[in-house]
């Protein structure tokens, strides 16, 4: 029998409980006798602000104690945005939907009201991710990247400051707090691959919840649940975190023959953007993980593994993590 009420946990941003009401609407409709509870977690990363999320490391940052209190029965379900979570999931627990995917894009907000092409010579932008500065020094080698942190909001007020030029968001998120009028342009793929999995929302639960398991079933997008599987699959197999300029973007269509396919595109390089290896892979979308590996597999062969390394070698030790997250950004 489903559980008439259910208890959901978030970290407490406005973005994650805007998000974690997303769901919840979603699971009102479908389940008209549903009780849904909210409960608020702070994890670790919420806590450290004062440093750039690469130098903090990456076991979980987001949702280890989210994890803890599902893992205790303190709550039923959590709500993530993808792109937080580890590779792997401890194996008590498993990611039970896929809601619809939004829009995966970056966001460049300029207060200059400037795109990217158009900042002026040695323009200042923010960002706190690797992937994204390792990918702008590849596009505009002149732009000067500076480390920002804090939640969307703080980061929208110090955009209007002269400390920056223009600064980057995941459009995402700016939509899902009804801020995408702030947005100046939209960085498309070509110029700014996503991280891992960016836009989508994954329920987690424990994986002997049977009954809350099919409950939430009714949630699940399945073009999403391909692109985000194919995504991870790359990102697990090169082992890489927000410690990584990494990137990865599956999308997925229907052929004339009724079919769905999977393209996945990704890219390892190094922070300065000298080093870029970049790949793609297509094929069915029901085999989305095997794409993902092999993608991440062509990229090894292709010099990755040789930045990977290097890398590796000059990052400060931190505790080993059990599995590692995309872009905790």
């Amino acid at each position: 029998m489903a559980p008439k009420r259910l208890r959901i946990g978030t970290r407490g941003s406005q973005l994650a409980l805007n998000q974690t009401e997303l769901v919840a609407g979603l699971l009102r409709r479908a389940h008209l006798d549903l009780q849904v509870d909210l409960q608020i977690i702070q994890t670790k990363g919420d806590l450290i602000l004062d440093r750039a999320l690469s130098r903090i490391g990456d076991k979980g940052l987001f949702v280890t104690e989210i994890e803890a209190a599902l893992l205790d029965g303190h709550i039923d379900l959590a709500v993530h945005s993808c792109k937080d979570l580890p590779s792997e999931v401890p194996a008590s627990l498993i990611l039970a939907a896929f809601p619809a995917r939004a829009d995966a894009r970056d966001a460049l907000i300029s207060r200059h009201g400037l795109g990217l092409d158009r900042l002026p010579h040695a323009a200042r932008i923010g960002t706190s991710s690797l992937r994204r500065a390792c990918q702008l020094r590849r596009y505009r080698p002149d732009l000067e990247v500076v480390d920002l942190r804090g939640n969307v909001d703080t980061r929208l007020r110090k955009a209007l400051t002269h400390d920056y030029d223009a600064i980057v968001l995941a459009s995402a998120g700016l939509s899902r707090l009804d801020l995408a009028g702030s947005v100046t342009e939209f960085l498309e793929p070509e110029i700014m691959l996503p991280a891992v999995a960016q836009g989508a929302l994954g329920l987690e639960c424990r994986a002997d919840a049977a009954e809350l398991i099919g409950l939430v079933a009714v949630l699940d997008d399945r073009a999403t649940r391909w692109e985000v599987e194919a995504e991870r699959a790359f990102l697990a197999r090169l082992q890489g975190g927000c410690q990584v300029p990494l990137a990865a973007y599956a999308t997925v269509s229907q052929a004339r023959s009724g079919e769905w396919d999977l393209c996945i595109r990704g890219l390892v390089g190094t922070a300065d953007g000298v080093q870029v290896v970049r790949g793609e892979q297509r094929g069915p979308a029901c085999t989305a993980r095997e794409l993902g590996t092999a993608l991440a597999e062509d990229l090894l062969g292709g010099g990755a593994d040789l930045i990977l390394e290097q890398l590796s070698r000059s990052v400060p030790a931190v505790e080993t993590p059990r599995a590692l997250s995309a872009e905790a950004s």
